[in-house]
């Protein structure tokens, strides 16, 4: 039985670069009630782009940047998503919220201001101004007791235990119940990302529309995310994720943006790639039917005498339908990540790690720790979140000092660290053109600075799957997946020999 619409689109369409390319080309969908829709496509095809919309037309903010639910300040798009009455959205985005003065167990009620009105709430159900005022007044110094009796009663009446208890659970299997009290701009981004993703889940949406959730989360709070998605029936997800495995575990559709286009596919991961490879096929079917009988017009048009008849306008629109129609769409291609030079030498001697020791107040993050790394090694670092992964490759690396030890770097090697929060960008960066910010910052593979070497940086560009058109564009308007390919080329074409 078909269910009814919790979103429907309608001819949405937007171009970030004045309509040479398209992320979307007036696509239209409707999101059914219930449904778990993994959103997949090539980066920078404009998957984040879509949600942007959505949650900025269903005026959302929750776990989110788009201030008043007003995404054209961002870019422009045409077309509209109708939303019912009794539907409630929420969207955390992929980079993590911009720090903020207000408290972690402000944020996860899904306050967006330090204001003590009711409309600095993106949910504006009383409720949730009752458990933030019950959870202050238990927290002050001394206790108001007809204060504390007055709101208890409202916590009776309200449902507010309820919230309370969905706060705690929420929190602590995401990790950040510890931080309650602490404020935002105390956060890392990864702990700014799981409280974005705790709001949204504590808000109970009707629909979540979810931007690579799992980033920044360890696998057992994957796992809990993955089971509350399943056990919501009632729930409608939309989510982007390169979690292949998170994918297969809980959405039973998948919905492809490819140039510019929807392709909805039935089933899991495994179930679209056979009906990609079909859609694919028929594609490749149809280009060669048309250059087929294009041969046959084109001979035609070249017979015409230059001032045609007018009942041949029609068959003249129809050619150049038909040209258009010869030329296969864009396919996948493989990103090279080291060019014809390589990487750099690397010598016998890589990193020693001799008892090393970390620790921050109380918490140890090494204790005594020693490892030999070798040439051609292929490690992984897994482990709970907050339990110094992170940390590890910052003294890995000399960014972070140690209380003792000793750390042996050859003399021949040169790190490349891929950092999980994205390419650091101050004001200035976010406002240069992409041409003009490989020129600058990144480095020539003789270890120069390539602000003199323009045809190097083209060739970089190109290598990276940049399309000429988006060479001007501002660094700030490029997709995440795009400004992620940004920083890959940063750090590679360094030529490091030891890739984090």
């Amino acid at each position: 039985v078909s269910q009814p619409p919790a979103l429907t689109i309608d001819s949405l369409t937007c171009s970030h670069d004045g309509g040479f390319t398209y992320q979307l080309s007036s696509v239209s969908y409707v999101l059914p009630r219930t449904s778990k829709v993994g959103l997949v496509g090539r980066n920078g095809c404009g998957k984040s782009t879509l949600l942007r919309i959505l949650a900025s037309e269903c005026g959302t903010t929750v776990g989110g940047s788009i201030e008043g639910g007003d995404a054209t300040e961002y870019f422009k798009y045409e077309g509209t998503v109708e939303k019912p009455r009794d539907i409630t959205v929420a969207y955390v985005e992929q980079d993590p919220p911009s720090p903020s003065d207000i408290t972690v167990f402000d944020a996860l009620l899904g306050v967006t201001s330090t204001s003590s009105t009711t409309s600095s709430f993106t949910n504006s159900n009383n409720i949730y101004t009752i458990v933030q005022k019950y959870q202050q007044c238990t927290i002050s110094e001394p206790l108001d007791t007809d204060l504390y009796t007055k709101l208890t009663t409202e916590m009776d009446n309200v449902g507010g235990w309820a919230v309370l208890t969905k706060v705690d659970e929420v929190s602590s299997k995401l990790r950040v119940k510890h931080l309650q009290q602490s404020k935002l701009s105390s956060l890392s981004g990864g702990e700014r990302k799981r409280v974005a993703l705790a709001s949204a889940l504590v808000q109970e949406p009707d629909v979540l529309l979810l931007d690579e959730p799992t980033n920044h989360l360890d696998l057992s709070a994957i796992r809990w995310l993955s089971d509350l998605i399943k056990d919501q029936r009632k729930l409608t997800l939309l989510t982007i994720t390169h979690d292949r495995a998170f994918l297969e575990d809980v959405c039973s559709r998948i919905l492809e943006l490819d140039q510019g286009n929807l392709f909805a596919y039935d089933g899991n991961y495994a179930s679209y790639l056979e009906g990609k490879e079909a859609r694919l096929a028929n594609e490749d079917a149809r280009v060669r039917a048309a250059k087929s009988k294009y041969r046959d017009e084109l001979d035609w048009m070249r017979r015409q005498p230059q001032a045609r008849q007018s009942k041949s306008k029609a068959r003249i629109e129809a050619f150049y339908k038909l040209e258009k129609a010869t030329k296969p769409g864009a396919r996948d291609v493989s990103l090279e990540l080291f060019g014809k030079d390589g990487q750099r030498r690397l010598g016998g001697n890589i990193v020693k790690m001799t008892d090393v020791n970390l620790s921050f107040g109380d918490r140890k993050m090494l204790d005594g720790f020693t490892y030999d790394f070798n040439k051609g090694d292929k490690i992984g670092i897994v482990g709970a979140n907050g339990v110094g992964k992170s940390t590890f490759i910052k003294v890995l690396t000399g960014a972070q000092p140690i209380d003792s030890g000793v750390i042996e770097t050859g003399e021949t090697v040169i790190f490349g660290v891929y950092d999980q929060m994205g390419i650091d960008l101050d004001e200035q960066e976010q406002e240069m053109r992409v041409l003009e910010y490989v020129k600058e910052r990144v480095e020539a593979r003789d270890g120069s600075v390539m602000a003199e070497a323009p045809q190097e940086a083209m060739k970089l560009l190109k290598q990276f799957q940049f399309q000429r058109q988006r060479w001007n564009e501002r660094v700030s308007m490029l997709s995440g997946g795009e400004k992620r390919r940004l920083q890959l080329l940063s750090v590679l074409t360094k030529r490091p020999n030891f890739l984090i």
